[in-house]
């Protein structure tokens, strides 16, 4: 599938900031799911962002803006091809539990069995995912039941939360939105010795009522490792295995890995954040791009 993406972060300041210091994650990673074709962030005051990679493989870009200024905005245009997902037939399953201690001596995954800023991994989040595993012996098995437990029993609630949310509360109330979803899954894996990584990213609703939540906007989900199959995602939101209707942008312990726009800045006064985020099929006109 050929996908475009259009997203705009604007900052307003109700007094001139200054010394703007930023990171921003809005461009696709590339990977055997998807290739991104074009990628464009522009930055209004004008300024040259600085690309990077960062620890998690990440393409990311530096954006210093010294002067005086009322306003901040980052865009984004995208152009991606994304592979087809797994087909059921396919899922991982086989691959046991008993297996993972060994996961925790290999690189890619030992910083995705950690605790990290949002995710604490402690024996009563473990009680809680033990319950929830049942009686399987099989990696995929549970994360998949993890996943439609959140999906089935937490309360999807903008508003309920704020992006500082930490993953105890989030399995402690059951309310949330992706971004706390994401962190309470990541958790519970973790708390069982499943490597988790929270993703950043985009997806496209291909559903004809648009059903979906969390559609036009930035979006979050996981991946789990599976021995012998690599990272796979899943999306406790919408209860779904990643398919090519997802984009991802960037990978990490948490959010606050991934955050499409952060930084830091003097002055300012009080500041109002707006975002707009459009998904297309590149069939289907986008009139902003």
């Amino acid at each position: 599938m050929e996908l475009k993406v259009y997203h705009r972060t604007e900052y307003r300041y109700s007094a001139p900031a200054k010394d703007s210091v930023n990171e921003v994650k809005l461009t696709p990673r590339d990977s055997k799911s998807q290739k991104c074709s074009s990628s464009i962030v522009s930055v209004i005051p004008a300024a040259r962002p600085k690309p990077y990679l960062d620890l998690y493989g990440n393409r990311s870009h530096h954006i210093e803006l010294p002067e005086s200024h009322d306003r901040f905005v980052v865009e984004a245009r995208i152009r991606i091809h994304t592979a087809p997902g797994l087909r059921v037939e396919d899922y991982p399953y086989g691959v046991e539990m008993s297996g993972l201690k060994v996961l925790s001596g290999r690189e890619d995954c030992h910083p995705f069995l950690q605790s990290s800023p949002y995710i604490d991994v402690n024996p009563g989040i473990w009680r809680e995912a033990v319950d929830m595993m049942s009686e399987s012996s099989d990696v995929f098995q549970t994360c998949y039941a993890i996943m439609e437990h959140i999906f089935k029993e937490y309360d999807y609630k903008p508003g309920a939360t704020a992006v500082t949310t930490h993953a105890n509360e989030v399995i402690k109330r059951k309310v949330g939105v992706c971004q706390d979803f994401a962190h309470a899954m990541v958790a519970l894996c973790r708390s069982l010795n499943i490597p988790a990584r929270y993703v950043s990213g985009y997806f496209f609703d291909s559903t004809r009522d648009h059903r979906l939540r969390g559609s036009e906007a930035t979006h979050a989900w996981v991946e789990v490792f599976v021995e012998g199959y690599g990272w796979i995602g899943l999306d406790p939101t919408n209860n779904k295995v990643v398919d090519d209707t997802y984009i991802v942008l960037a990978v990490g312990r948490d959010y606050t890995d991934v955050s499409p726009v952060s930084g830091s800045y003097f002055g300012g006064g009080t500041s109002t954040l707006i975002v707009h985020v459009a998904v297309r099929r590149v069939d289907v006109p986008l009139a902003v791009l």
